[in-house]
């Protein structure tokens, strides 16, 4: 008898862990669009900012600590606000092209920018500190009243890329001339396959959907601590600006294991 008790008392202790586990994860899925500001277009025109648009995807794992103080009293402590967040993105940007006065010219320098095409895909893998208005605890209890719940966050990521260039006049392999002047020294160009680290600075709300369904929207600025991203290096001209990408994305977060004693 007092065997089948201990045996009971074991049972119910490691469920009872098992549902105080003190992490909690989430899944999620985004797909968006992207503007990635580089040495293509004139510096500060609209179109060059904004037109060499692209396309993101993204993987992402949430833990968050809630579950680690069960105590009613713990509500209001700062890990019930906050969330780690890890990521693998994609973003391609298929043909980037100059905009400006320069390339908008009819001389011959106007033509060779206009016929200078370039393109780059890239995979990311990031992690971030994520930190919520409300309360995580509330907000995803299954009869909590809150629905949103805005989001500030900020973290790095490694980056390996790809970039190539091509021009309509020709195989610049072959001819550097028909590439505008300042890209014709062989240190202007850096084309083909890379590493870098970018940091991150991003915001957002979640819209909880259903009990265990989040819907998500997020935008982010990310700053490459590389100018060769796009392939046109800073070494011999006057453009010194590192890449920077602007990245929009709507998804969906699955609350894997939310558990709490508090509702149940």
């Amino acid at each position: 008898m007092k065997r089948r008790l201990a045996i009971i008392l074991l049972v119910f202790s490691f469920s009872s862990s098992a549902n105080a586990q003190p992490f909690t994860h989430d899944i999620g899925f985004f797909i968006g669009g992207t503007s990635l500001q580089t040495d293509y277009g004139q510096r500060g025109d609209f179109s060059s900012n904004f037109s060499n648009q692209g396309l993101s995807f993204t993987i992402a794992h949430y833990l968050h600590f809630f579950n680690r103080n069960m105590r009613w009293s713990a509500k209001d402590e700062m890990y019930n606000y906050i969330m780690v967040k890890t990521e693998i993105n994609y973003i391609g940007n298929r043909q980037l092209v100059h905009f400006g006065k320069f390339a908008n010219s009819n001389s011959e320098s106007g033509k060779r920018l206009r016929a200078m095409k370039g393109s780059v895909s890239m995979i990311n893998f990031g992690i971030n500190l994520e930190y919520y208005f409300k309360n995580l605890e509330e907000f995803i209890f299954p009869y909590s009243n809150i629905r949103f719940n805005p989001f500030i966050s900020f973290g790095g990521r490694f980056v390996v890329y790809n970039n190539d260039l091509s021009s309509d006049l020709g195989d610049w392999r072959e001819d550097r001339s028909i590439l505008p002047e300042k890209y014709r020294p062989q240190q202007a160009l850096d084309i083909g396959t890379g590493t870098t680290f970018a940091a991150t600075l991003s915001a957002g709300i979640r819209y909880k959907f259903t009990e265990n369904l989040d819907l998500s929207t997020q935008i982010s600025y990310q700053y490459f601590f590389s100018d060769s991203v796009d392939g046109l290096t800073s070494k011999t001209f006057e453009n010194k600006n590192n890449e920077v990408l602007l990245n929009f994305q709507l998804g969906i977060i699955y609350h894997l294991n939310f558990s709490s004693p508090l509702f149940y």
